[in-house]
């Protein structure tokens, strides 16, 4: 029997920064988000309030095809109290899914006062796939997913082992690694190493955005050849100031 092989990544969605929001606005966005995992890899899949233990609690449940229960709203709502109180939050869930492992999702936000008082937040997905062309497929048709939804908001994947931010040519900066999403209108003449760029439009059909799949398989530090793609494609984004600072967003 032939051994399948995980790897382990996040895939971060950095929201728009704000003065202040009601909870309803964290219940908007990671309502969004579950919806957009459900389509890709679970339909109808039931999310539970994440605490330590990777074993779900029935009496824990956030999100089902009804949207989400009281149980989840009222947590939502003292995670949003957190902010003001403390300055941050921080919220996780996990799938009901005994077929899948190794996914956690995330809501962080934190007060940001300089240089001015701001909400700095960001949704984000911690998962454990089998390494094969078709879990690839599947990450870039998630990431678009997400990207027509969080049309404003940059995108990135961050590998664990095989490619990390310590790997980045710019390391605080946003990374293309396997597959970003950029907020821009960018062109594939422009990115020629690029595996391939996916136009994102708005409702009129206009282009607002561009997921960029750096390659057709999983990166790896110790490949030349993957390496000098990503610093490629990250140095031109660079050059556009398209690759901002993780902490500016």
């Amino acid at each position: 029997m032939q051994l399948t092989n995980n790897i382990q990544f996040h895939i971060y969605i950095y929201l728009p920064r704000t003065r202040g929001f009601y909870y309803t606005e964290i219940e908007r966005q990671l309502g969004l988000a579950f919806k957009v995992y459900q389509a890709q890899f679970v339909p109808n899949e039931k999310f539970y309030l994440f605490q330590n233990t990777v074993k779900v609690n029935d009496d824990k449940l956030v999100y089902d095809k009804n949207g989400f229960t009281e149980f989840g709203t009222k947590k939502i709502t003292s995670a949003w109290k957190r902010i003001e109180k403390q300055g941050d939050t921080r919220i996780a869930f996990i799938d009901g899914s005994q077929e899948e492992i190794g996914l956690v999702i995330s809501y962080t936000a934190m007060k940001d006062f300089m240089p001015k008082e701001e909400i700095q937040s960001e949704i984000k997905f911690f998962l454990t796939k089998p390494e094969n062309s078709k879990t690839v497929e599947q990450i870039i048709n998630f990431v678009t997913g997400l990207a027509k939804v969080f049309s404003n908001n940059y995108i990135t994947i961050v590998l664990d082992e095989r490619f990390n931010r310590l790997d980045y040519m710019f390391g605080y900066r946003i990374g293309c690694s396997l597959i970003a999403y950029i907020p821009a209108p960018l062109q594939a003449y422009d990115f020629p190493e690029a595996h391939k760029l996916i136009p994102v439009n708005n409702q009129e059909g206009k282009q607002v955005g561009t997921v960029i799949v750096s390659l057709d398989h999983f990166p790896n530090k110790k490949n030349v050849e993957d390496v000098k793609t990503i610093n490629r494609l990250d140095l031109r984004l660079r050059e556009l100031k398209l690759l901002p600072k993780t902490l500016d967003l």
